[in-house]
């Protein structure tokens, strides 16, 4: 007599699930909360623009400009909703980084309880839909997006583009207009917070397709044209705030994403075996080996694990960590070191969830299961401890640039923007060592020899300063800090005419450079 297959017995309310999901999140990320701006990219994001966050006037500004707000500079960024989030922040927190850290944390907490709502909708058991829901929790690689400021904008676009999947897959079932206009709504949502947004109709219709439909219904005409107004809205007022974009051709794009594609292999090893994370990982100094062997164990579970009607669905979610993951690698100068922050697989690792899912090995995942119970909290477990301690890396931003040079030792920016927090904490000489670091991995590092000129300047050594700062004006002539510097010097020198024409040019180059207008003015223009 065959053993009777007995219905899955979860007793948890979805309410129980997201206060269980809270509680733990919560519990291990209290004391980011806590933690400083790293300066990378949250001191221009934020503190460098504070004065245009703390105004609500500029909510309409928001989406005409771009997201550094940088003038007279090449843009590349349009994430309107991200400044939005700030500014919310900047209300409450003003320079204080805490709001924004609560903000972060509360965000990622909603992202883990709508992959839970998605997955129940994909029909998997609720059991599964839990797990994963927890893994997302505190999986380190992710710790990134919650405990770096900045890294919000892929936990923003997860909360978007998970709520507008899940109303499409409603929508596809009811064919009721309430799920359209909410899918479309978190659709638009999801593109003005970040550009790999528009890969949700793709998504959709990749889905569509797996779910065995071959002809476009009259009902489908309705999302078309939705996707079709958002799309054209978000290119019109893109036009509008990149005035200045990035050159960046598509040849150049593509060969970007070829020449960047190894990355691939090390992301999915930090996914299934996160021992070796650091906060601004370089290809060249991460290694292969926990890739290679991530991407053999999920061979021999698609050839062992696997039944022949899952493929659809593994397809789509191999589809998702794809189209997700591969825009980042796009990058405006290709030429350059390219660093792979581990924030970019947030989303991404919803489409490797869904292949997981389809595979026996967890297909059955019950938790009044020894097996399933045990190998989940010990997962879970030891995930937990190196999500709390590689937290620590983001704390303040001496911290997190020692670990970043250390961990990337060939990546000149590592080393430079290291001694930049030692200059801004007053330690000069280490300041010095790590620029010249930068300098011998990278000859034409930006700002390095401006930045040895303001140490050599400070300790009074003007020729060594004067020396830099040409060095510097030679290789970027248009960098405003370094004329204005240069200038600086030949004033305190007695050479105020020099002086004055490199602060002319400081103008000329940036016009909304205060110092150099107050420098002019005291001078005599």
């Amino acid at each position: 007599m065959s053993k009777k297959i007995e219905p899955e017995k979860f007793n948890l309310t979805d309410f129980q699930v997201f206060f269980i999901l809270g509680l733990v999140g919560l519990a291990l990320y209290f004391r980011s909360l806590f933690f400083g701006f790293t300066y990378l990219d949250d001191n221009v994001l934020i503190l460098d623009n504070l004065k245009f966050l703390q105004n609500w006037g500029n909510v309409g500004r928001a989406f005409t400009e771009e997201v550094f707000h940088i003038l007279h500079s090449s843009a590349s960024y349009y994430r309107p909703l991200l400044t939005l989030s700030f500014m919310w922040d900047a209300m409450f927190s003003g320079a204080s980084p805490f709001f924004y850290h609560l903000t972060n944390v509360v965000l990622h907490l909603i992202a883990s309880c709508l992959i839970y709502k998605l997955f129940t909708h994909l029909k998997y058991s609720k059991s599964l839909a839990f797990l994963f829901s927890l893994i997302f929790v505190v999986h380190p690689v992710l710790t990134q997006a919650v405990s770096w400021v900045p890294g919000r904008n892929d936990s923003l676009l997860a909360v978007f583009a998970l709520a507008a999947f899940t109303y499409f897959i409603k929508w596809f079932e009811a064919r009721n207009w309430k799920y359209l206009v909410g899918h479309i709504l978190f659709f638009a949502a999801a593109m003005f917070t970040k550009e790999s947004g528009l890969v949700i109709p793709v998504l959709c219709g990749f889905w569509w397709w797996v779910r065995g439909e071959r002809r476009v219904s009259r009902e489908m005409w309705g999302i078309f044209t939705g996707w079709g107004f958002v799309g054209l809205l978000w290119f019109l007022l893109r036009h509008v705030a990149l005035k200045e974009p990035a050159a960046l051709t598509a040849p150049d794009a593509m060969w970007s994403v070829v020449k960047n594609l190894p990355a691939v292999i090390q992301f999915i090893g930090k996914i299934f075996f996160p021992f070796n994370l650091s906060v601004l990982p370089i290809m060249q100094d991460t290694t292969f080996v926990w890739g290679g062997l991530a991407v053999i164990g999920l061979g021999v579970i698609g050839v062992s694990w696997v039944r022949r009607e899952s493929w659809g669905r593994i397809l789509f979610g191999l589809v998702w960590f794809l189209a997700f993951l591969l825009p980042s690698f796009i990058r405006p100068n290709p030429a350059l070191a390219a660093d792979f922050i581990e924030h970019r697989v947030y989303v991404p690792l919803i489409g490797l969830f869904i292949i997981l899912a389809e595979t026996s090995l967890l297909r059955n995942f019950d938790w009044r299961k020894p097996v399933y119970l045990y190998g989940s909290l010990g997962v879970l477990g030891v995930f937990g401890v190196i999500n709390f301690v590689h937290q620590g890396n983001f704390s303040d931003r001496l911290v997190f640039w020692h670990n970043a040079a250390i961990n990337s030792p060939h990546y000149p920016l590592a080393q430079r923007n290291l001694g930049a927090m030692y200059y801004l904490s007053g330690d000069l000489n280490s300041a010095e060592t790590y620029y010249k670091k930068s300098l011998e991995l990278n000859p034409t590092e930006q700002m390095v020899h401006n930045n040895l000129g303001l140490i050599y300047a400070a300790w009074g050594q003007n020729d060594k300063a004067e020396a830099e700062y040409k060095a510097e004006l030679f290789l970027y002539p248009n960098y405003d800090n370094a004329n204005f510097n240069l200038g600086l010097l030949y004033y305190k020198e007695g050479r105020v005419a020099e002086a004055k024409v490199l602060w002319e040019k400081t103008l000329q180059i940036n016009p909304d450079y205060a110092d150099a207008a107050k420098a002019l003015e005291v001078t005599g223009r």
